[in-house]
């Protein structure tokens, strides 16, 4: 019926294919031990890439919609300069898609939900996967000088890239697009500079914890920073979609996390961007009907663009990257190389709850 992503454009949701035909070392062990730390981003870009086994699949993409008014259509003939005109006056209204059903849970709602705080992802056998993205490009923006504070959170050297790759997982983020506050959501996994290899998707519900109306967040609206939107169509059968798994204190300071965004100061949002060998240093609990969320703190590059994207790892046998967090806000003054001058991203067992509901209620 409907797919479920993360407003951080990460799809996570189950699919109809089978788990059972993948040829990446065994054995999977899910869930993995409780104490089971991701692998260090040195280990992961010595991975070899996984080929396709399967050819792509045939299927119907949506590249673009067009919503039609009631407008009547005629025409007439009149003389101009000695010469008939035959004209066909019609108005060229804007039509929008429906708006957004908006669903605020609590308590209640998730009372008798199976809550897991460990969600496999899923690895279509019709893509091949990198575990860094390939495609690397040149970024065109804002150039960032030494020297100075700046109330964005890039922290020298700048270690991110452009890239176009449409391999798993690259292939789950993408770009979304919406108007005000309760406009329409859309939907580009692995948008690039107008690109939209696998089309395009629609929002129809947007479930959430809290709201924040910004622009600034408090660390409260940071552990809660983050909405699950249900897809018109099963986008992760051809995307596939990352895991998802409760981010450890024990993993603080390890460099793990890989971080996707499209930032405004090297391609004007219109390309994405990565960020590889990032650090989680600390967490942060907040709590609200019922819920726990994490303020995620870390030092990983982010520009306006990234807000929403993903840090995700990858843990030993597994074709998928697990999601811990999404990027979430920035320090005003991140010269402060602690936690008053750290980025901070939302996640913690309220993702989870968030991400075990919607999938429950909108498989």
């Amino acid at each position: 019926m409907a797919t479920t992503l993360l407003v951080f454009l990460v799809l996570l949701l189950t699919s109809s294919t089978s788990y059972a035909t993948y040829s990446y070392p065994p054995p999977y062990r899910y869930p993995p031990a409780e104490d089971d730390a991701p692998l260090l981003s040195k280990d992961v870009e010595h991975l070899k890439s996984l080929k396709a086994e399967a050819e792509l699949p045939e299927v119907m993409i949506e590249l673009t919609r067009v919503w039609h008014g009631r407008t009547k259509l005629y025409s007439k003939l009149h003389e101009v300069e000695g010469a008939t005109v035959f004209e066909v006056p019609f108005s060229l209204k804007h039509f929008e898609p429906p708006q957004l059903a908006f669903q605020a849970l609590d308590k209640k709602s998730v009372r008798r939900t199976k809550v897991k705080d460990v969600v496999k992802g899923f690895r279509p056998l019709h893509l091949p996967v990198n575990f860094s993205p390939a495609g690397r490009v040149n970024g065109t923006g804002v150039p960032i000088s030494e020297g100075g504070n700046r109330a964005v959170n890039v922290f020298l050297p700048d270690d991110r890239y452009l890239f176009q790759d449409t391999s798993f997982p690259w292939s789950t983020t993408g770009k979304w697009n919406k108007t005000g506050p309760v406009g329409w959501v859309k939907f580009t996994p692995a948008y690039n500079k107008g690109a939209a290899p696998f089309g395009t998707a629609w929002g129809e519900r947007v479930i959430y914890w809290n709201r924040a109306p910004g622009p600034n967040l408090t660390d409260f609206e940071s552990a809660f920073d983050y909405v699950v939107v249900v897809l018109d169509r099963n986008m992760g059968d051809l995307t596939g979609y990352a895991g998802y798994r409760t981010y450890s204190s024990s993993w603080n300071n390890g460099h793990y996390w890989q971080q996707i965004g499209y930032p405004a100061d090297i391609s004007s949002a219109e390309a994405p961007a990565f960020s590889g060998n990032g650090s989680i240093t600390s967490v942060s609990t907040y709590s609200t009907k019922g819920q726990t969320g994490y303020v995620l703190g870390n030092f990983v590059d982010t520009f306006a663009g990234h807000s929403g994207g993903p840090y995700w790892g990858w843990w030993k046998n597994e074709p998928w990257p697990r999601v811990v967090g999404t990027c979430s806000s920035e320090s005003f003054d991140p010269s402060k190389l602690d936690a008053t001058g750290d980025n901070n991203a939302g996640g913690g067992p309220g993702l989870s709850s968030l991400i075990s509901y919607a999938r429950e209620h909108y498989p």
